[in-house]
């Protein structure tokens, strides 16, 4: 992404994947989660009770798509209130603490920037299965901290409980030149000299929040014209269920680099890339990733679990 947006000269055609666009929005939102439950381990929430959150998240939302094979096309359409499983008394273990709502809840939030005023994207529902006990991964954690010790703070000695997110995301911005982050949004030089750009994304991936590939997708738009302009050149695949570039619930193996040749050689634009779930060897289920804002859509007849079944709309 930095190629495209700094040196749009370097290549013809690029291909990214599940890229970490806003690396310190990243860093803020991993520290934010983990300075709540390292103050107060209560509201933790462990494998039992991430499992829960994820069964009862894909039971309110799996439907929205038209097709109930547990996965959610577009998670930013799921409204799923962790609320709905605050205990009330009887089985502990099929519901969450009033805390543990709480900790969901700020999982799942994009605050905003107070500077910017631009949302930072939390983890999407259905990446439950991917999350830690500290939230988010502890690569997200380790990267966060460091960035906030050693490039915003300059100050070894500099602990998480110090962090605020709104003051600290801003300076932490403000020192950034676009070397860590990849957000410039307007690569109107690297669309007029005929690079193609083809970015995908898990909507499952705890490591890097799926939401800001189309916020991204959706500014660029904004600075470069229009989307007939921009879908000349770049194209964004969400895929429903995929973890950080591979693994999760859904279908996560596909060649986009065949793609993006045959944009870049034969000037044939991806309408639809197939996707792949492959389980103990075998195939269970092929699925079309359709360019953003389009989302597989079941045509009403024939195997939900082969891709010739879906169009792309």
């Amino acid at each position: 992404m930095q190629e495209a947006q700094r040196f749009p000269d370097d290549f013809d055609g690029i291909v990214a994947g599940a890229p970490g666009l806003d690396w310190t929005g990243r860093a803020a939102q991993a520290t934010r989660i983990a300075k709540l439950l390292e103050a107060d381990e209560s509201s933790r929430l462990p494998a039992a009770a991430r499992q829960l959150l994820h069964e009862r998240v894909i039971a309110a939302c799996d439907r929205l798509d038209g097709v109930e094979d547990k996965l959610l096309e577009n998670p930013e359409r799921c409204t799923f209130d962790p609320g709905v499983l605050e205990c009330k008394g009887g089985d502990r273990a099929q519901c969450l603490t009033a805390a543990q709502v709480a900790t969901a809840r700020a999982i799942y939030a994009s605050p905003i920037n107070t500077k910017t005023k631009r949302p930072i994207p939390g983890l999407a529902r259905g990446s439950e299965l991917g999350w830690t006990d500290l939230g988010w991964t502890a690569s997200a954690r380790a990267t966060g901290f460091d960035q906030f010790r050693y490039l915003v703070f300059r100050d070894p000695s500099w602990t998480i409980s110090r962090f605020d997110f709104d003051t600290d995301l801003a300076r932490a911005e403000e020192a950034d030149d676009n070397t860590i982050n990849a957000l410039n949004p307007d690569l109107r030089r690297f669309i007029d000299r005929g690079g193609k750009l083809i970015q995908y994304h898990g909507w499952s991936d705890p490591q890097i929040a799926p939401g800001i590939s189309p916020q991204y997708y959706d500014r660029v738009l904004a600075a470069v014209g229009g989307a007939d302009k921009v879908r000349s050149a770049y194209r964004l695949f969400m895929a429903p269920g995929m973890g950080h570039c591979s693994g999760g619930t859904g279908p996560n193996t596909f060649d986009m680099l065949t793609a993006l040749e045959q944009w870049v050689e034969n000037k044939s634009a991806p309408d639809r890339i197939v996707a792949s779930r492959t389980v103990d060897g075998s195939v269970r289920m092929t699925r079309p990733l359709c360019p953003y804002p389009q989302v597989a859509t079941y045509t009403g007849s024939g195997d939900t679990n082969d891709a010739a079944s879906f169009v792309c709309k």
